[in-house]
């Protein structure tokens, strides 16, 4: 359903999503309370482990997946350093002019930790976003956190029109081309498709909308304000174990960063 769910059975695959939602949640919160670039970094070497040995990720997959993230954050480190309010970094050396823009070795240090702190924020979401299938979640958090069916299931319906059109979008494509119509390229060429595939991938949508709406109101879908399920989604010892395990191996990652002296101080406590 996602495109960036990678199908396996693996320990990560078997979790409940809930419990992996939660951690990404806990060390997402973490990460952003981070001062120093060395946190993040240990963090996105603990992800990309708990990927390979539990997830049993492949690593062309994992590094089709990361290639985009290491841009956005090779971005943040090249501008961030130009942009920088100079109050900030004035008094470290300056490395360089570029134009009417002073780089300082302050900048820099803070575009390397913002870079680092944005691609580990990315990085810690892909064990729940490669190892768990959406339509797992949203039965999860229908079962379990009382999300009503009737905006689940329904959301879930919705989420299966995105294979049926992108399978759609290449049959009308395939049928274009035995037909001779090859389109020119660039943006004039993608506007042309555009406008040849709006009509028949309108109407597409509008009769599987209707087949949709069709079978959910043959299994009196909403006449109930409970129903039955034919696959529940609990916590099993395996969720508790993996809860625990990741969190102690977060604290001995920050208990490790604060014996080298390498553990900066965290957002909230400045503020105090």
């Amino acid at each position: 359903m996602n495109t960036i769910y990678y199908e396996g059975s693996s320990f990560l695959h078997r979790l409940n999503p809930l419990s992996k939602f939660l951690l990404s949640g806990f060390l997402f919160a973490f990460i952003m309370l981070t001062t120093d670039p060395w946190a993040p970094l240990a963090f996105i070497l603990f992800t990309l482990v708990l990927l390979l040995w539990l997830g049993n990720l492949p690593l062309r997959r994992l590094a089709k997946v990361l290639w985009p993230m290491l841009l956005i954050a090779a971005a943040f480190l090249l501008f961030y350093p130009l942009f920088v309010r100079q109050s900030l970094v004035a008094n470290t050396p300056l490395l360089f002019q570029l134009g009417p823009l002073p780089v300082f070795q302050g900048g820099l240090e803070y575009g390397l930790t913002i870079s680092l702190r944005v691609l580990a924020l990315l990085t810690i979401s892909l064990p729940f976003s490669l190892t768990t299938d959406s339509a797992d979640f949203i039965r999860a958090l229908v079962q379990q956190w009382r999300l009503p069916y009737r905006l689940g299931y329904g959301t879930l319906a919705a989420f299966r029109f995105v294979p049926m059109l992108q399978t759609e979008i290449a049959v009308i494509g395939a049928a274009h081309r035995v037909r001779g119509v090859n389109g020119a390229h660039g943006l004039r060429g993608a506007f042309e498709r555009l406008r040849r595939y709006a009509v028949p991938l309108l109407a597409t949508a509008i009769r599987q909308a209707e087949r949709t709406a069709l079978a959910m109101d043959g299994r009196a879908f909403g006449a109930f304000s409970q129903r039955t399920y034919y696959r529940r989604m609990r916590f099993s010892p395996a969720d508790w174990f993996f809860t625990l395990g990741v969190l102690a191996g977060s604290a001995l990652i920050l208990v490790g960063l604060q014996a080298l002296g390498l553990l900066g101080p965290l957002a909230f406590l400045q503020i105090l």
